[in-house]
């Protein structure tokens, strides 16, 4: 078994490997580790830094990893690497020992972790193109329903179902502006930067950039290996995504709730109760919620890892990584649930009507509309309309204004929620978002594959 505190001639270790090991959760980057060491391998190979015979023996083991899974694994190694770099070795004899040549730990584990936070931001972005495409075709599809908007948690302004939906279907596209900004910062290859000041090897950093499907290589070592800026950006953006999709939960939660039942969640979505069969339990909804509560914790615990550190690499990194795993995970998994349930979410105009009729909401319109038509203070015309509203003359005030009902008076606004207001733009602004997650998307598989034939490729040689 190759540790490499033995190579160096550390006794003992026991406890470094039960306190440190970072194994457990290195599973979760097993995949991207395995990409990163063939990306060397090649560039190893392409460089003549390697013999022919060794770099085949090598892909062929490589390969082999990756078809058994993080399942090969084992404890009593500190991490995914030294675990690797034996089993390898076990696979194929002297041949590993070339492989270290020009890599640390600290670059190969931080390309990983930018690999893993590039493919979960590109199935988080393809997720809200769909969740917003969703919103977006119901916003059409229930365009002037009437809906009561609240702050405070009381009635506030009568809109309109489409306005809701389309206020929706904004959060979720700034989510997507800042996700996206965060994957440009992440998309970047640190390797080549050793353990922070470089190689004496000859490598070529935007070879094995375009290698792994990287935009570029960052030019400076030293952040390159000992930074997490990027990848912390990535869960901010999932933090704030799975915050505004709370939001999103809670608002879905209070109109399916019977005491308001103005929408009702699929059946897919609904749990029930072990002793209460009447239950129709948000389940799906209260997990998101609860998931989002833990986001902000987890990039609090995140950045506080990283506060303080001096530059380059700290073990205090490692144990930053799971933190990073989870809010990332739970972002792409928030993503495809509003993916999955809103498109199948059941509205009730009637129910929606019989609530707009019900409370008053629209008393801020009835103080403009009297201050615009008399010309007069609109301080003066908000007092009037109050001790209308508070005599119960409300309605005879607007009346009297030229307005057969509230609904009427509402779609007279100049700016804001009126029917079909802001869907176009709306829409282009999707297919826009929608491209550019494709794109994303397609790269990151497609730069995986091509590595995966290149290794392929090299195999081949020995049994050729």
């Amino acid at each position: 078994m190759t540790r490499y505190r033995e190579l160096v001639g550390l006794g003992g270790g026991s406890v470094v490997y039960e306190y440190t090991s970072s194994i457990p959760h290195d599973r979760e980057i097993f995949r991207e580790a395995v990409l990163v060491l063939s990306a060397h391998l090649l560039h190893l190979r392409e460089r003549g830094l390697i013999p022919g015979e060794a770099a085949c023996r090598l892909a062929e083991a490589l390969r082999e990893a990756l078809a058994r899974g993080p399942g090969l694994l084992e404890g009593g190694y500190e991490d995914v690497w030294e675990a690797l770099e034996d089993w390898l070795q076990r696979r194929a004899g002297e041949a590993a020992g070339f492989l270290p040549l020009g890599r640390s730990r600290n670059d190969h584990v931080s390309a990983a972790l930018r690999l893993y936070s590039l493919r979960m931001l590109a199935e988080l972005l393809r997720w809200l193109v769909e969740a917003r495409r969703a919103l977006l075709e119901a916003a059409g599809r229930l365009e002037g329903v009437p809906v009561l908007f609240h702050t405070h948690s009381q009635p506030s302004q009568l809109a309109t179902l489409d306005c809701l939906l389309l206020a929706w279907e904004e959060s979720l596209a700034s989510s997507f502006q800042l996700a996206s900004a965060a994957a440009g910062l992440v998309d970047r290859s640190p390797l080549g930067a050793s353990a922070g000041a470089g190689t004496l090897a000859p490598l070529e950093p935007g070879r094995l950039a375009w290698l792994l499907g990287f935009r570029e290589a960052i030019v400076n070592p030293l952040y390159a290996a000992g930074s997490r800026f990027d990848v912390s950006a990535a869960a901010a953006a999932a933090a704030l995504f799975l915050v505004e999709a709370s939001r999103i939960a809670e608002d879905l939660m209070l109109y399916s709730s019977p005491y308001v039942g103005a929408a009702r969640l699929p059946e897919e979505h609904v749990a029930t109760s072990s002793v209460m069969p009447h239950k129709r339990n948000p389940a799906t909804l209260e997990v998101l919620r609860a998931r989002a509560a833990r986001a902000v914790g987890l990039l609090a615990g995140l950045l506080s890892v990283q506060k303080g550190l001096p530059s380059g690499y700290s073990l205090d990194l490692q144990e930053a990584n799971p933190l990073l795993y989870m809010v990332l995970r739970d972002a792409a998994e928030a993503a495809w649930l509003l993916a999955d349930l809103l498109p199948r979410v059941e509205w009730s105009r009637e129910r929606l009507e019989e609530l707009a009729e019900r409370y008053m909401a629209w008393g801020a319109e009835l103080a403009e509309a009297l201050a615009l038509k008399t010309g007069r203070p609109f301080r003066e015309a908000y007092a009037e309309a109050a001790a209308a509203i508070r005599e119960g003359r409300a309605g005879e005030l607007l009346k009297s204004l030229g307005y057969a009902s509230p609904f009427e008076l509402v779609a007279a606004r100049s700016t804001g929620c009126r029917p079909g207001a802001g869907r176009a733009e709306a829409l282009q602004r999707l297919e826009r978002d929608a491209a550019e997650a494709e794109r994303l998307y397609s790269r990151v598989v497609g730069s995986m594959q091509r590595l995966l034939e290149k290794l392929g490729e090299v195999a081949a040689e020995c049994r050729g």
